[in-house]
């Protein structure tokens, strides 16, 4: 008897564990912030990019909220080397709430995450900004740095798809690519959790591409 419950109970914790595996046409659902275009790309591949023109960045956000015991997988490759690949978790309005709530005409710029919305900001493709990958937390508390973890190096180069993890486990907070933790820390004031986001930015006037495969959420 005991055996059984034993294995009821693993049989249990392997089903609550369970990677919810996204498509696509999944992503092609979420919501699309800026100037610039998506689609459903052959080879079970999702493309995105920003205008060339008139784009301040364009993202993508999950429709569902998600708590703060979520690890994110994917496969990106940049398709121009002026791209910067950011991903978000824990993103939300300010407050206790885990819900977002956008204005109609937002343009897909910086600032609104920086000061009025809550995230964890996964920079790890950094050289066109002339940055290295880090970890911050958004918004700063008043007179003090939003980063959290940096690592001293860039790894990423356009043309080449990198299998990225991003997670967090309560107050601990990562980030792998290729399987290798790259940046990991502790945030005592950790997030309860919210929204997940891709964000693409171009620099010095050229305009950020990427392409997106194999998603997979497990909370």
């Amino acid at each position: 008897m005991t055996k059984y419950i034993a294995f009821i109970l693993v049989a249990l914790s392997c089903l609550l564990v369970q990677a919810q595996k996204m498509t696509p046409t999944d992503l092609n659902a979420w919501t699309f912030w800026g100037q610039g275009s998506k689609q459903v790309m052959k080879n079970n591949m999702f493309f995105m990019k920003e205008d060339p023109l008139k784009s301040s960045g364009v993202m993508i956000v999950s429709p569902k909220s998600y708590s703060n015991k979520v690890t994110i997988k994917y496969d990106v490759m940049t398709l121009t080397p002026a791209s910067v690949l950011v991903a978000m978790m824990s993103v939300s309005d300010m407050g206790d709430s885990n819900n977002i709530s956008l204005p109609h005409d937002y343009d897909g710029a910086m600032g609104l995450w920086i000061h009025d919305k809550e995230s964890y900001f996964y920079a790890f493709r950094n050289a066109p900004h002339n940055k290295t990958p880090f970890i911050r937390k958004y918004p700063a508390i008043k007179g003090e740095s939003p980063d959290l973890v940096s690592l001293d190096k860039n790894i990423m180069h356009p043309g080449i798809f990198y299998s990225i993890e991003i997670g967090q486990d309560e107050n601990q907070i990562w980030l792998k690519v290729d399987g290798e933790t790259i940046l990991k820390t502790t945030d005592k004031n950790a997030l309860t959790g919210g929204h997940v986001a891709f964000r693409i930015r171009g620099t010095a006037g050229e305009y950020a591409a990427c392409l997106i495969r194999n998603l997979e959420i497990q909370e």
